[in-house]
């Protein structure tokens, strides 16, 4: 739980807290009849730091009796979480200097050696109390801008996730993949690692799509990109929804014979979940993978992976579909 103190209605009376010599309490009494903004509460220096929380004042008032020593309450005071702040007025009649010099150096904010007119010390007491509520105004303003800074960076972030992934299907879209792929791209070029890409693309979706309509179609492509993540083994791997029927995975350091095998572990699992297909020689929905790998030069770019695996997704349709086709990119 926080020790800051919470900031008062602006409509109620600041509170003054005083503490010790009672012969001062009727005498502030009197002076404060009639200043409806100011409340005078009385209490002595072991309930003021038990009650800071509760009790909140806006101004301590430390009234000292004889050869009373201030130091000790208002070190106290300043190491409390609830009375840091608060201001706070040693009332010491006859005070010597280097009882005042004492109370400064322990974290006094005003200190009087008699008691003052009553114009002087509610002046003292108001400038007091507006200083304090301002300090807490601003205190608060300060931790409503953190939390609100916090919920904005918070929602940047859901923002940006919501950004990366397919509506449809949950998986990332085109835009996530396209950031993946250029800094895997980047870092296996720098490793010298194998960088291998499988472009799958759902056979006679066209037909799928007009026979059953749209709601069947996007099940099936939900369906689809459950199948792909299903295979995929390490955090590295990403299956993602490309572009309407067609969904890529990313392997890094995955070479052409292992990025081979997984396209036949996808296929294979769509072709057992038999999907039926309305048509007659399909039957059921399967797809056709193209795969590329290479080993990224300094001068080579990704598209060139890129247009190599759709080669052999082309390759793999043309060759019957439900099968999978590999280039070296």
């Amino acid at each position: 739980m926080s020790n800051v103190p919470a900031l008062a209605s602006l409509n109620s009376p600041s509170r003054v807290l005083l503490v010790g010599a009672p012969p001062f309490a009727g005498a502030l009494r009197e002076m404060l009849l009639g200043a409806d903004d100011l409340e005078l509460v009385l209490t002595d220096a072991v309930q003021a730091l038990e009650q800071a929380a509760s009790l909140r004042p806006a101004v301590l008032v430390r009234a000292l009796g004889g050869s009373e020593d201030s130091g000790e309450f208002i070190r106290a005071c300043r190491a409390h979480g609830a009375l840091a702040g608060v201001p706070l007025m040693v009332l010491a009649p006859n005070g010597s200097t280097a009882g005042r010099e004492s109370a400064f150096a322990a974290g006094a904010s005003d200190y009087l050696s008699e008691l003052p007119a009553q114009t002087e010390l509610l002046a003292r007491l108001r400038y007091h109390a507006t200083t304090n509520r301002a300090l807490l105004e601003r205190d608060d303003a300060l931790r409503r801008l953190v939390e609100t800074q916090s919920l904005l960076s918070r929602a940047q972030a859901e923002l940006d996730r919501i950004d990366g992934v397919d509506s449809l299907t949950g998986i990332p879209n085109r835009r996530r993949f396209d950031q993946v792929a250029q800094g895997e791209w980047q870092r296996a070029r720098r490793n010298g690692q194998p960088l291998s890409l499988l472009v799958c693309d759902v056979d006679s979706f066209g037909y799928f799509n007009h026979r059953l309509g749209r709601e069947a179609g996007d099940l099936c492509l939900r369906k689809m990109a459950g199948v792909l993540t299903g295979q995929l083994k390490r955090p590295s791997d990403l299956a993602a929804r490309y572009d309407g029927k067609q969904f890529a995975i990313l392997l890094p350091d995955t070479g052409l014979d292992g990025a081979v095998q997984v396209a036949e572990a996808c296929r294979a699992a769509l072709e057992r979940l038999a999907l039926s297909h309305p048509l007659p020689e399909r039957r059921i929905v399967t797809m056709s993978v193209g795969v590329a790998s290479t080993l990224p030069a300094e001068n080579g770019e990704f598209d060139d992976v890129i247009t190599r695996a759709a080669e052999a997704v082309h390759a793999a349709k043309s060759r019957g579909r439900n099968r999978v086709a590999a280039f070296r990119a």
